[in-house]
């Protein structure tokens, strides 16, 4: 079991970021979810190398929504330097709210990240006396290794 002080936790300000997303939505409770969040972001890498952009250079970030502590959608979104979009892009435009944000690190394995998020949630964020800020999103920020959980917070 991972106790509070492995996780690796900060609080900080997260900045607006311009972002082109698709969304999964999921019909069921299964667990499968991945490969269809897998394929998403592939379609978005794929589309800006086709825009003259590396996706390598570029945020990867999940939304993830939650119903019963069930996955019933996730938002797939790249970051998006250019200062427009094709009306008949296959892409939506939009931007993700900055403010703080309780930011947790964790290498990137299924079973880690699940454990994780649910220590944070049900140990991690009570002790520490932190409130969600329910009108800003959860975020899950990409990198090669690991990845970020960023929980929206109240001061």
């Amino acid at each position: 079991m991972i106790h509070q002080n492995l996780l690796h936790v900060g609080v900080c300000t997260l900045e607006p970021l311009r972002v082109v997303f698709r969304q999964c939505i999921f019909r069921s409770h299964a667990r499968n979810h991945d490969s269809c969040i897998r394929e998403t972001f592939q379609f978005l890498r794929e589309w800006l190398i086709c825009m003259g952009l590396n996706p390598a250079e570029l945020l990867h970030v999940g939304i993830p929504v939650l119903e019963d502590n069930h996955l019933v959608a996730y938002t797939c979104c790249m970051e998006y330097p250019l200062p427009f979009l094709d009306e008949a892009s296959q892409v939506s435009l939009g931007e993700l709210p900055g403010g703080r944000y309780a930011v947790m690190r964790v290498e990137k394995t299924p079973a880690i990240i699940r454990t994780s998020i649910r220590q944070f949630n049900s140990v991690y964020v009570p002790e520490n006396g932190l409130v969600q800020d329910e009108h800003r999103p959860v975020y899950e920020i990409y990198y090669e290794h690991t990845m970020e959980y960023c929980l929206p917070i109240i001061e």
